[in-house]
C-alpha cells in the first residue's frame, strides 16, 4: 500500500487531512495548555475560581556602628554611605549615651542632632532631635522611609496581580548615597568643692541601620464550593 492508496477517493483525502491536522495541533494545544491554567488560576479569570496573594519580605540589615567621646559644645560628624541592587525599606540612625556620672539630679549630660541627607538620591527630609542621657531618653533616633509605608509585615493581598504588587514593594532606586549628620555634646556637671568639674565629657555611641529587603509573593487559591 502506497501513499496513493490513502488520497484515491474524497472521503479517504478527508481523512488524511483530519489525521494531519490533529497530528500538528495536540503538541501545541498541549504545550500552552499549563501556562493558560496557571494564567487563568493567579488571575482569577475563571467564575469558580478566587485568587489572593500572601506578602512577605525576607529582610537584611546593613549597619555601621562607631563610639565618639566629646566634651562640652564638642561636634562630630557621622557619615553612613549607602550602596545597594535590593530595595531599602528605611534608614535610621540612633545615638545613645547614658550619663551615669554624675553628683546628682539637675547636671544629666545631652546630645543635639542635625541631619543631611543633600548626597542621597530622592527628596527626603532633613531633621533635628536632640535627648538626655538619662532617664527615659538615652540619646536620640531618626528615620527615614525609602520605600512608602515599609512595615516589613506580612500580609495577604486581594484583587491584585503580581506586577500591581511589584510596583508598590519598590523604592524607586531612592536612598543611595551617603547620609550625614552632626552631633553635638552637652555636658552638665557640678563643680567640685576645689573648682574642678566633675564630668568634663561624655561617650556616645552612634549606629547607622539600613533595612533592606526582598518581596516575596506567593498565590493562594480558593476553589469556591
Amino acid at each position: 500500500m502506497d501513499f496513493a492508496d490513502f488520497t484515491d477517493t474524497p472521503r479517504k483525502q478527508g481523512m488524511l487531512a483530519g489525521t494531519i491536522f490533529f497530528m500538528l495541533i495536540f503538541p501545541i494545544y498541549f504545550g500552552m495548555m499549563p501556562g493558560l491554567v496557571e494564567d487563568e488560576i493567579i488571575g482569577g479569570g475563571s467564575a469558580g475560581i478566587s485568587a489572593s496573594w500572601s506578602v512577605s519580605f525576607i529582610e537584611t540589615e546593613i549597619t555601621e556602628n562607631e563610639v565618639q567621646t566629646l566634651g562640652d559644645g564638642d561636634t562630630y560628624d557621622t557619615f553612613f554611605d549607602l550602596m545597594t541592587e535590593m530595595n531599602i525599606g528605611y534608614v535610621e540612625l540612633e545615638v545613645n549615651c547614658n550619663d551615669n556620672d554624675e553628683a546628682g539630679p539637675g547636671f544629666t549630660d545631652s546630645v543635639e542632632g542635625s541631619s543631611d541627607v543633600s548626597q542621597v538620591e530622592g527628596e527626603f527630609t532633613d531633621q533635628n532631635e536632640d535627648g538626655a542621657c538619662g532617664g527615659n531618653d538615652n540619646g536620640f533616633n531618626m528615620r527615614w522611609d525609602v520605600t512608602e509605608s515599609y512595615t516589613g509585615g506580612n500580609y495577604t493581598a486581594s484583587d491584585m496581580s503580581e506586577n500591581e504588587l511589584r510596583e508598590i514593594w519598590t523604592d524607586g532606586g531612592l536612598g543611595r548615597g551617603t547620609w550625614s549628620a552632626t552631633i553635638t555634646a552637652e555636658i552638665n556637671s557640678p563643680p567640685s568643692p576645689l573648682g574642678s568639674i566633675v564630668d568634663s565629657d561624655e561617650e556616645y555611641e552612634i549606629r547607622w541601620t539600613a533595612v533592606i529587603y526582598e518581596v516575596v509573593l506567593q498565590p493562594i487559591v480558593e476553589i469556591e464550593t
